[in-house]
Protein backbone atom coordinates (compact mmCIF):
# COMPACT_ATOMS: atom_id res chain seq x y z
CA UNK A 1 0.00 0.00 0.00
CA UNK A 2 2.65 2.54 0.35
CA UNK A 3 3.28 3.49 -3.31
CA UNK A 4 -0.46 4.10 -3.38
CA UNK A 5 -0.56 5.83 0.10
CA UNK A 6 2.42 8.03 -1.41
CA UNK A 7 0.04 8.96 -4.48
CA UNK A 8 -2.55 10.21 -2.54
CA UNK A 9 -0.25 12.16 -0.33
CA UNK A 10 1.48 13.82 -3.32
CA UNK A 11 -1.97 14.95 -4.63
CA UNK A 12 -3.17 16.01 -1.53
CA UNK A 13 0.10 17.84 -0.65
CA UNK A 14 0.36 19.44 -4.49
CA UNK A 15 -3.46 20.77 -3.99
CA UNK A 16 -4.85 17.98 -6.44
CA UNK A 17 -6.88 16.59 -4.09
CA UNK A 18 -9.27 17.88 -0.88
CA UNK A 19 -6.74 17.66 2.22
CA UNK A 20 -7.98 14.62 4.63
CA UNK A 21 -7.03 11.39 5.65
CA UNK A 22 -4.93 9.69 3.15
CA UNK A 23 -4.88 6.20 4.32
CA UNK A 24 -8.75 6.10 4.42
CA UNK A 25 -8.94 7.03 0.82
CA UNK A 26 -5.69 5.02 -0.74
CA UNK A 27 -7.60 2.26 0.87
CA UNK A 28 -10.79 3.17 -0.73
CA UNK A 29 -9.19 3.50 -3.85
CA UNK A 30 -7.75 0.04 -3.92
CA UNK A 31 -10.80 -1.28 -2.74
CA UNK A 32 -12.68 -0.02 -5.72
CA UNK A 33 -10.20 -0.85 -8.60
CA UNK A 34 -9.78 -4.38 -7.15
CA UNK A 35 -13.29 -5.13 -7.26
CA UNK A 36 -13.65 -3.48 -10.67
CA UNK A 37 -10.86 -6.11 -11.63
CA UNK A 38 -12.40 -8.51 -9.77
CA UNK A 39 -16.10 -8.37 -11.82
CA UNK A 40 -14.61 -7.98 -14.80
CA UNK A 41 -12.95 -11.32 -14.74
CA UNK A 42 -15.44 -13.24 -13.08
CA UNK A 43 -18.51 -11.52 -14.90
CA UNK A 44 -17.06 -11.34 -18.31
CA UNK A 45 -20.26 -11.39 -20.16
CA UNK A 46 -21.60 -7.76 -18.49
CA UNK A 47 -21.29 -5.13 -20.44
CA UNK A 48 -18.64 -3.58 -18.68
CA UNK A 49 -17.38 0.48 -19.18
CA UNK A 50 -13.69 0.68 -20.09
CA UNK A 51 -11.42 0.14 -16.34
CA UNK A 52 -9.48 3.40 -17.56
CA UNK A 53 -12.87 5.41 -17.08
CA UNK A 54 -14.28 3.70 -13.70
CA UNK A 55 -10.92 4.32 -12.76
CA UNK A 56 -10.86 8.04 -13.52
CA UNK A 57 -14.72 7.96 -11.96
CA UNK A 58 -12.78 6.40 -8.92
CA UNK A 59 -10.46 9.55 -8.54
CA UNK A 60 -12.87 11.56 -9.03
CA UNK A 61 -15.24 10.35 -6.50
CA UNK A 62 -13.12 8.89 -4.10
CA UNK A 63 -9.67 10.88 -4.13
CA UNK A 64 -11.13 14.37 -5.64
CA UNK A 65 -8.88 14.32 -8.28
CA UNK A 66 -10.59 15.56 -11.49
CA UNK A 67 -9.97 13.31 -14.72
CA UNK A 68 -7.64 14.49 -16.99
CA UNK A 69 -8.74 16.66 -20.14
CA UNK A 70 -7.84 15.48 -23.29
Amino acid sequence: MGAFLAAIRRCMDAGLAPRGDAETVSLDLRTAVHGAVSLCVNQPALLWPPLEEQVDRFLAKLVGVPPAKG
